[in-house]
């Protein structure tokens, strides 16, 4: 989103092309895309109109797909290439989208919105009292990273260096019994106690090594651990950006790709947990500071007014915002003019520094296209 941010200021006007990818074999593939390109493009020809040689002159620019992926090998499943005067850019999306070219005052992220309001990379810390892992991951990748040295890779590793200075060996012993059971020490600490605190000390260690490798990172972090672990060390943890959902499991007993793909259905729980905080919000103050009225989302976005959107997966509603006078105008035609106004509120929303959120339609508020929660 910072990214976006700083490319939603350029200057008009905007071309904004999105394409799924061919799964089909490196040539026969290289060919489609090439194909689906062209046709691509060829959508725009009625809307260029509106900006002559300008517009001309940005998609021929786009035009040649080779120029374009450069030889790259697709790391997606689908690409998104944006293009003004002073912007070229181009990314490769996880998830294939409609093949759409858009141009217009600004450029058209709505298809990029699921990818980029959903946390894109995120940590995992692997918790195991035989091997303790940090691993950095994105939807197609999971990388180890390595923690600091001081920190301790094993329990076994951290008891036989360090031990909690206040917890002795036997607890607190009454000494040795009389009558029948003579010789047996008893100890008013059970060992059940007596290891979860030795775990607590040990995940402190952890945990310090976790905030020395991530210190400045926003991303969040995933445990993945047995069940009885993970409350000992969300007791001790510091990190601000711990994800409430977690993994429960052994990490060494999942299969390869298993734990990357559990964690990553963690960071989509942790998604639609604050999409239904966000709703629920919304309930709360709609008829005071929150709205689904389209005009009024739109010209409230403009004036920065906006602190959450939320905008249907599906619907669309073309108009046209009029700078001057602040007016919204709704049109159902595809006059050269118009544009989605419900991406035009999404653009407003993110360079107010708003927070925005891409809702399945049949959770949208009365079934609206758009609403908002505003500031003031």
């Amino acid at each position: 989103l910072k990214d976006l941010k700083g490319m939603l200021n350029a200057g008009g006007p905007c071309l904004s092309v999105y394409m799924s990818l061919s799964n089909a074999p490196a040539n026969q593939g290289a060919k489609a895309n090439a194909l689906e390109w062209k046709e691509t493009l060829g959508a725009l020809e009625e809307k260029l109109e509106r900006y002559g040689k300008a517009g001309r002159e940005l998609v021929a620019s786009v035009r040649d797909w080779e120029s374009i992926i450069q030889d790259q090998e697709p790391q997606g499943r689908a690409i998104a290439v944006f293009r003004a005067p002073d912007v070229f850019c181009a990314t490769w999306l996880d998830e294939p989208v409609k093949s759409r070219a858009e141009i217009g005052p600004h450029f058209y992220v709505r298809p990029l919105l699921p990818e980029l309001v959903r946390d894109k990379a995120f940590y995992v810390l692997a918790i195991s009292q035989k091997n303790m892992r940090m691993l950095r991951c994105t939807g197609r990748s999971a990388d180890e990273i390595e923690l600091p040295n001081a920190t301790p890779k094993s329990f076994d590793a951290y008891m036989n260096t360090e031990r909690p200075d206040h917890v002795q060996d036997n607890g607190a012993s009454a000494g040795p019994s009389s009558g029948s059971s003579k010789g047996i020490m008893f100890s008013t600490n059970t060992n059940h106690d007596d290891r979860d605190e030795y775990l607590s000390h040990f995940f402190r260690q952890i945990d310090r090594g976790v905030n020395e490798a991530l210190h400045g990172k926003t991303e969040p972090l995933v445990l993945v651990g047995v069940e009885y672990e993970l409350p000992l060390y969300r007791e001790v943890n510091t990190y601000p950006h711990l994800a409430k959902e977690a993994v429960q499991g052994a990490p060494n007993s999942l299969k390869s790709g298993e734990m990357h793909a559990r964690a990553l259905d963690a960071i989509l729980r942790c998604y639609e947990d604050k999409l239904e905080e966000a709703l629920a919000q919304y309930n709360h103050k709609v008829g005071g500071g929150a709205t689904n009225r389209l005009k009024d989302v739109v010209r409230a976005a403009h004036e920065g007014r906006v602190l959450t959107l939320l905008v249907s997966d599906s619907l669309e509603q073309t108009g046209v915002f009029d700078e001057s006078t602040y007016n919204v105008k709704s049109r159902e035609s595809e006059a050269p003019e118009s544009e989605d106004l419900l991406n035009d509120a999404a653009v407003q929303t993110i360079l107010h520094a708003g927070q925005v959120f891409v809702v399945p339609n049949g959770k949208m508020p009365n079934g609206a296209p758009l609403a908002a929660i505003f500031r003031y």
